[in-house]
């Protein structure tokens, strides 16, 4: 039996990637990469169980709509990556991969995921966008390491408030859900540096947004939202910040402190005037105003306070 050890992610990235399943079979040396991407599979490939030394396992865009409970035998899984097939559930076995970093199910059909996920304590990546779930157990706020969780497109109406605990998260995607809110615990993820909550129903954003100290970009449009808290403008790193089709009538006055801030898109709102903060935004190459409720003279106004930065009206 050949001897398996964990690798690192340079020796993974490093290692032979095979491409079939009868070559990987017939190597004397340990297998660690596995890529049958589009394969046409219609079933798991009981053969793969034979590469105990298995640690990356690519099937993405096959026929799959089931994933036998023997995957926990995989015991040195590092990168499982199953989008684009046609699951319907993961069998609780897969929370037995206790060397998982990376964890890719997007483009299923799940409905559910797992309490047991929370138990994938190494994970760094997980995508679950493009399914059906309608709700994300609190056991997700056991995923410490999280550095990228991608919830987007599916039918969430809420958010678990453990997602707080993922401290060390620098990307969240949760658009095209049916999200009305944001937890307020959202504001413990300091180390987030893009949000992506577009295209929900999102009426009013926590004061705790505040916190998001290291956000480079914010994507709101096509929400609900009829104004912004004061503390968005603790974000001082925020470069784009995307708020169009909202029903906003004002901004804050700290608006005017996103020092950093090139990119506002705020068309197809409510707005009637802007404050004179805005002055302050030395570093604004874009402002999207169309489509709201501007004077002339208004817009005249911005036009000479904002005399470097391209306007479309």
């Amino acid at each position: 039996m050949k001897e398996c050890r964990l690798l690192s992610q340079d020796e993974l990235f490093g290692a032979r990637i095979f491409y079939s399943i009868e070559e990987a079979l017939e190597s004397e040396e340990p297998v660690y990469r596995l890529d049958l991407h589009f394969k046409g599979l219609t079933s798991f490939l009981k053969e793969i169980f034979e590469l105990k030394c298995l640690q990356e396992l690519i099937l993405i865009n096959n026929q799959l709509e089931e994933i036998p409970p023997e995957i926990e035998s995989l015991e040195y899984l590092q990168k499982l990556e199953l989008s684009g097939n046609k699951l319907i559930a993961i069998p609780e076995s897969i929370c037995k991969l206790y060397n998982l970093s990376t964890l890719m199910l997007s483009w299923n059909q799940l409905k559910y995921v797992p309490d047991c996920i929370g138990n994938l304590s190494k994970l760094e990546w997980l995508g679950l966008n493009n399914n059906e779930l309608t709700i994300i157990p609190d056991s997700i706020g056991n995923l410490i390491n999280l550095k990228s969780l991608v919830l987007s497109e599916n039918q969430l109406s809420k958010l678990p408030d453990s997602i707080g605990n993922l401290l060390n998260l620098s990307k969240l995607r949760v658009s095209g859900n049916h999200l009305s809110a944001l937890p307020p615990s959202i504001g413990n993820l300091v180390n987030l540096e893009k949000l992506e909550a577009q295209e929900n129903m999102i009426e009013i954003l926590p004061e705790t947004i505040g916190n998001l100290v290291k956000l480079e970009k914010l994507r709101l449009y096509k929400n609900l939202l009829t104004t912004l808290p004061e503390s968005i403008g603790n974000l001082t790193r925020l470069q784009k910040l995307i708020l169009y089709e909202n029903e906003l009538y004002e901004l804050p006055k700290s608006i005017g402190n996103l020092s950093n801030l090139e990119d506002l898109k705020l068309s197809y709102n409510e707005l009637e005037n802007l404050p004179d903060s805005i002055k302050n935004l030395l570093n604004l190459d874009n402002l999207d105003l169309s489509r709201n409720n501007f004077l002339a003279t208004e817009k005249v106004k911005i036009q000479m306070t904002l005399s470097n930065t391209r306007i479309l009206w």
